[in-house]
């Protein structure tokens, strides 16, 4: 009987949260006009954009004060256009935008660097912040995808407030210092709706949402965006008295501290059941959360926690939260911030240091000594979460730059015009591959099975370390001349002539593991786990026949 009324306590307390952090009327009315403003503003400029709100604001799971995210969107491109503007073009098309912005709205900050560029606005009239951006189709198909759960059953909204709301509260809910975002809390509920309960899995909803991402024009997609309806669902969904909102939030923190895998499994709102990380990623973190998006399938949601002790950190207060519900605990002492809670005592989780944040924290940056002060330098990488390279050197962020392939009619002599494979520079800063090397008849030379080897040769590579006995061998044969590249000559070089060597010797590595990162990356990109199918796919691509 203890356990019902905590139950229906539990239920009760989700209930008056949500109507305690959901937006009034007049909240909601005027972020609808501030994003019609924005759009008035710009069209004088772009006749053909549209600015359209995505993110929580959009889709009902935001709370009340939140800023209102806007992207712009140009009907006149393709779909894969718009989401393929690099981040130059970005900044450049968002710098138009805040000359256009800047008299109406204060424009607070204008952040370049970010992975998506950002304007952060405020608008003094309505008392609403928003953050402008050039906006991915993907944003808008996940928002609608939220927007259509909440719609479908009255407990997801609830149940998602009580989740934000614990996360924000036990500082486990910041993406930019090491933990889970709002977004990848929600796709953690909705998981685990879908794992015990089969109506929620609606495997026509993500089939008509997977037709919308085929669509070509960003013109069409908006349109059947627009004039999306509720699809047909199980006349009994969401009308099941057996689990209530109480139970439901309880059974989501049992089975994330004491039932999922977070490190060999990977949550998939797609597939409505774990994926397995060995299959799903090429490059597989085992030691923290993953979380598939549901469109944008190479980007995992969970790759912001940076550090084991973000992860640590969030698998506790999982354990925590549980463990207070067996015990019969209201959801105010569930979320209510103690001494238990690692933000109370400081603001660093890493050093529990009170002078800085956690992607400042001094011990990211141990191994590099003093002066690096930018998150790009941690001596692991943040990208990934994985060790023994930076984040600026990650695979798996290499193969968003690959550049393209084209060919070239380039003059050599051994030949008058000779068809070569070079790559032409992508919009952001290409990752340096040479050109494959000609024979004399006039295809590249790529092994077979390992391709970055370019037949490597003690005349054309300072990297090919040779014995003693080999050198003597080959400046025999050779009537004792020296290297001509390698510059292995005699007993009499100079100290001068060895810095020389070694200084291309290092290029020359440094070279070598750039090309071996963009091979990687490419093989990421073209198969993922089937590493064969991918090499014989970039031999044809490097060496056409």
């Amino acid at each position: 009987m203890g356990a019902v009324n905590s139950v229906c306590k539990l239920t009760v307390d989700s209930i008056a949260l949500l109507e305690q952090l959901e937006p009034n009327t007049t909240e909601i009315a005027a972020k609808r006009a501030v994003q019609r403003h924005v759009q008035q503003l710009l069209k004088q400029h772009w006749p053909t954009c549209h600015v359209l709100p995505f993110g929580s604001s959009e889709s009902g799971l935001g709370f009340g004060g939140c800023d209102v995210d806007l992207g712009i969107y140009f009907e006149d491109v393709n779909v894969d256009a718009q989401g393929q503007f690099s981040p130059q073009e970005r900044v450049e098309l968002l710098t138009t935008a805040c000359e256009r912005l800047s008299g109406p709205f204060q424009v607070q900050e204008f952040i370049c660097n970010a992975r998506v560029p950002v304007i952060k606005l405020w608008d003094p009239k309505r008392q609403v912040a928003c953050d402008v951006c050039v906006g991915d189709v993907n944003a808008l198909l996940n928002t609608a995808l939220l927007k259509y759960y909440g719609q479908v059953d009255p407990r997801i909204r609830p149940l998602v407030f009580a989740v934000k709301y614990w996360a924000k509260q036990r500082g486990i809910n910041d993406s930019a210092n090491g933990t889970l975002s709002s977004y990848g809390y929600t796709l953690l509920l909705i998981f685990y709706l879908q794992s015990h309960y089969a109506e929620m899995q609606l495997p026509a909803v993500h089939s008509c949402f997977h037709d919308l991402q085929s669509q070509t024009k960003v013109s069409v997609l908006l349109e059947r965006l627009q004039s999306f309806s509720m699809m047909d669902v199980p006349s009994t969904f969401g009308t099941s008295k057996i689990n209530s909102v109480g139970a439901l939030l309880a059974g989501f923190f049992d089975f994330y501290a004491h039932h999922f895998s977070m490190e060999n499994e990977v949550v998939s709102v797609r597939m409505g059941n774990a994926l397995s990380k060995t299959t799903k990623w090429s490059y597989p973190v085992f030691w923290r959360l993953s979380i598939e998006d549901p469109f944008e399938l190479a980007h995992d949601v969970g790759r912001v926690v940076f550090h084991r002790k973000g992860q640590d950190l969030i698998q506790s207060e999982f354990k925590r939260a549980s463990d207070l519900l067996d015990r019969d605990h209201r959801l105010e002492h569930i979320c209510v911030p103690d001494e238990t809670s690692w933000n109370l005592r400081a603001t660093c989780y890493i050093c529990c240091g009170r002078d800085h944040a956690t992607r400042n924290c001094g011990q990211l940056r141990s191994k590099l000594g003093e002066g690096c002060n930018t998150m790009s330098h941690f001596s692991d990488c943040w990208y990934c979460g994985d060790y023994g390279h930076y984040k600026v050197e990650c695979p798996m962020l290499f193969f968003r730059d690959i550049p393209r392939p084209v060919c070239v009619t380039e003059t050599t002599s051994e030949s008058s015009l000779i068809q070569t494979i070079r790559f032409a520079p992508p919009a952001s800063p290409p990752i340096a591959i040479s050109v494959p090397p000609v024979s004399k008849t006039g295809s590249p030379r790529v092994c077979k099975d390992r391709p970055w080897e370019r037949n490597l040769s003690p005349s054309n590579s300072p990297m090919l370390r040779l014995s003693r006995k080999k050198k003597r061998a080959y400046n025999g044969s050779t009537s004792s001349t020296s290297f001509s590249s390698g510059n292995w000559s005699s007993n009499g070089q100079s100290q001068a002539e060895k810095r020389q060597q070694q200084q291309r010797y290092h290029q020359q590595r440094q070279e070598q593991r750039r090309r071996n990162f963009a091979l990687l990356a490419l093989t990421r990109k073209c198969g993922g786990s089937n590493t064969r199918s991918a090499m014989s796919q970039i031999s044809k691509v490097m060496c056409p026949s």
